[in-house]
């Protein structure tokens, strides 16, 4: 679980929202549906200098520039002697075919607030959009040879006013996703196990996750922050409905590679309970409180205790992967993709 920033409303604050998100269906103050996202912009390729980049911004103002850089760095290897020497000091060469390694991917987020490094709000987001990085097949990707690897490195700068109280978990994952969709790796002139050595000619790069419609619609990982309020399931909270949740979840899920007329499938990498800045927070006192003793009083704040009960937790798993949810936040990124080579193919064409 990770630590939580006091909420800073009030208990008659807490009792409103909680009361307007517990209703069927429930209230939110941008008007959304429990499934809906919050309107955003995008834009790839914004940064000259590396291999990939994106830029998402929400309509509360909140924006996240992701930037993606790919180093050739020399893979590690065992040396031992040989049974012919044993002063020899020759490399092994291994029989099976290379692994990658969690090692060969860094990423990093620099909230533009003043925010600690060892902030362990910031080590925990980190580590949260990191995790579904390396179980997924993007460090086998990175794979030139038996002496050779892409290392790669993801810099995340985050832009809001309310820094990291707000667990921006979604608009932090959507760009990064686009940058990794958006990332392009150079053509190697070099062959086998030679050195690499980089073509120069851009245009002739290929994309770190393959696009197209014959392609194998590879896609990278996505994380998805949903928040419970009694038997409500409400995804993409805003700051305000994080403080009067119940439960928090950070659900981890990879696109499977299919084909492209295939019916998608999703697979859920990791799940993690986050504690809500609710469950620190004083009661609400009645006016009449010497009449209430021990007794729940409606309208009155009390926080939550104990966990997510199991149909619950197994209904908001079954909303993530089989509910549309997914679906209509990946086919929404795929469609803003399609778009961006559709513009970019009619102005290199004119």
């Amino acid at each position: 679980m990770a630590p939580n920033p006091a909420s800073a409303l009030s208990p008659a604050e807490l009792s409103y929202w909680h009361t307007s998100l517990s209703s069927h269906p429930p209230i939110r103050a941008d008007s959304r549906a429990a499934t809906a996202f919050r309107a955003l912009q995008a834009e790839t390729g914004i940064l000259p200098a590396t291999h990939g980049s994106a830029h998402v911004s929400f309509a509360d103002g909140s924006e996240c520039i992701v930037g993606v850089k790919l180093e050739a760095e020399k893979t590690a290897v065992r040396v031992r002697p040989t049974q012919n020497d044993a002063n020899s000091t020759e490399i092994d060469r291994p029989a099976a075919a290379p692994v990658g390694s969690t090692s060969w991917i860094s990423l990093t987020i620099s909230p533009s607030s003043g925010t600690r490094d060892d902030d362990p709000t910031l080590v925990y987001l980190e580590s949260m959009l990191l995790e579904p990085l390396t179980i997924t097949n993007l460090r086998d990707q990175l794979i030139i040879n038996s002496r050779w690897h892409w290392h790669i490195y993801i810099d995340i700068l985050l832009i809001s006013s309310s820094g990291l109280a707000s667990y921006p978990l979604p608009l932090l994952s959507m760009t990064t996703h686009l940058a990794l969709r958006n990332t392009r790796v150079p053509r190697l002139k070099s062959d086998g196990e030679e050195d690499p050595i980089a073509d120069d000619d851009w245009m002739a790069s290929t994309y770190l996750y393959a696009r197209g419609a014959g392609a194998n619609r590879a896609r990278p990982p996505l994380t998805l922050l949903v928040v419970t309020v009694n038997d409500n399931i409400i995804f993409d909270p805003s700051h305000e409905e994080i403080k009067a949740a119940d439960n928090m979840l950070a659900i981890s899920i990879h696109p499977e590679p299919v084909a492209a007329a295939d019916k998608p499938s999703y697979r859920m990498l990791s799940l993690r309970m986050i504690d809500t800045p609710a469950r620190d927070t004083m009661k609400g006192v009645p006016r009449d409180s010497d009449t209430h003793q021990g007794r729940p009083v409606p309208g009155v704040w009390k926080p939550r205790v104990g966990g997510i009960n199991r149909q619950l937790l197994n209904d908001v798993v079954n909303g993530v992967l089989s509910g549309g949810v997914t679906d209509d936040v990946i086919s929404g990124l795929d469609s803003f993709l399609y778009m961006e080579e559709e513009a970019d193919r009619r102005v290199g064409g004119g």
